[in-house]
């Protein structure tokens, strides 16, 4: 459960200043062993909050993964944790580095993008009239998937010329030791098959799963696990961005699809491992009842196949899944326009020192005036008229 009142306001404070100067610095460790990181670099990227068990786990799943001393592991946290940081700090198997998402509940308590007083879920037990619906301990999650993709692609040293793939993964996922050496394989695919942009090593586990098969189809959730992609495909998806922030729907995967449906094509395709390489441990009681599970089903495991075949399925009428559609409404909970303002500028300086005012947020004077927020975010849009009279600005 959340507690709003951990940290003191001088403390707040401080540690924001310290998140500004690690995120403005961006340390890259290990480099005198394992060589500095270069555009072709691929990146294994761990959105992190505060469950430090599972990603324990995770790093030691991590360290047995084959050539990962070729890759930059690294980790966006929503939480400052000395804990965390300790045994981040401790990684000695491959380079890695730091960032911190700067509006998290950590550092905004008690007001937005945190949980705003004015908010109705800020008064348990009491119903209260013209109140905002959000949750800030809901919409944070979705905030930080974009904010840290935002930051990957624009934010680093070598972002302007990178030209390698990032894998997406979450603090209670676990990988298998040839994660690396099927993303060979699926980048090769895509020379082969053109119009992959999506590559996926995750998905709801079956039983007599193939370790050398990976299925072609259009991407859509659950296959969120161990998502990856390059910088040609952030590009598109930064193009459509609104439909990205605002769909009403606290899951970035939901609104990841949602985005995709404006791709000329309507969709995106991705080559999958059919026998996942990123293992979610968050439906088990504890990490370590899942390392457990994910031993057995490993016995006898066939990894580091010698051939891999990539299959696309076909029925009579054509191609099997060829296109996903999201849900024509979002599932709730991202509502909000102060919630869409940040999403459509998410690497902006923000303070939000009225937090009585629905339009709280400002932005700093390089970026434009308050009075002028709606048409900043429909400048920004990319949208027809008939979709944009059918968003909610309220």
């Amino acid at each position: 459960m959340w507690e709003p009142c951990e940290l003191q306001s001088a403390e707040i404070s401080k540690l924001a200043s310290t998140i500004e100067l690690l995120n403005y610095e961006r340390t890259v460790f290990q480099t005198q062993k394992y060589g500095i990181v270069t555009s072709k670099t691929n990146m294994l990227v761990v959105q992190v909050h505060r469950d430090v068990e599972r990603l324990q786990y995770l790093i030691v799943s991590l360290a047995q993964v084959r050539d990962v001393e070729s890759i930059l592991l690294v980790f966006s946290h929503s939480y400052y944790d000395d804990r965390i940081n300790k045994l981040v700090s401790g990684i000695t198997f491959c380079r890695f580095m730091q960032i911190f998402y700067p509006y998290s509940l950590q550092l905004y308590p008690n007001k937005f993008p945190g949980i705003d007083p004015d908010d109705c879920v800020s008064t348990a037990g009491r119903t209260k009239r013209f109140c905002s619906s959000r949750d800030g301990r809901l919409t944070e999650h979705k905030h930080h998937w974009w904010w840290k993709a935002n930051f990957i692609f624009n934010n680093l040293d070598w972002s302007d010329t990178f030209k390698g793939t990032v894998v997406f993964l979450q603090e209670d996922d676990y990988v298998l030791p040839d994660l690396l050496y099927m993303l060979r394989y699926m980048t090769r695919s895509q020379a082969y098959l053109p119009g992959l942009h999506l590559l996926s090593f995750g998905r709801p586990r079956a039983k007599d799963l193939d370790f050398d098969v990976l299925s072609v189809s259009s991407w859509h959730p659950p296959f969120d696990k161990g998502l990856a992609f390059n910088k040609s495909l952030w590009h598109k998806i930064s193009a459509v961005s609104s439909y990205y922030c605002l769909y009403d729907d606290l899951s970035w995967s939901y609104s990841l699809l949602n985005a995709f449906r404006k791709f000329n094509e309507g969709h995106v395709d991705m080559v999958a491992t059919q026998m996942p390489r990123v293992v979610s441990t968050s439906t088990f009681p504890s990490g370590r009842a899942a390392m457990q599970q994910i031993a057995l089903w490993l016995v006898g495991a066939r990894m580091f196949p010698s051939n891999v075949k990539a299959v696309m399925l076909y029925s009579s009428t054509g191609r099997v899944n060829s296109g996903v559609k999201p849900p024509p409404r979002g599932n709730g909970g991202w509502g909000d326009l102060r919630d869409h303002l940040l999403c459509l500028d998410p690497l902006m300086s923000t303070t939000t020192s009225n937090t009585n005012d629905m339009s709280a947020t400002t932005y700093s004077q390089t970026t434009t005036k308050a009075a002028d927020y709606i048409t900043v975010a429909q400048h920004k849009m990319n949208m027809s008229i008939a979709d944009l009279r059918n968003m909610n600005f309220k």
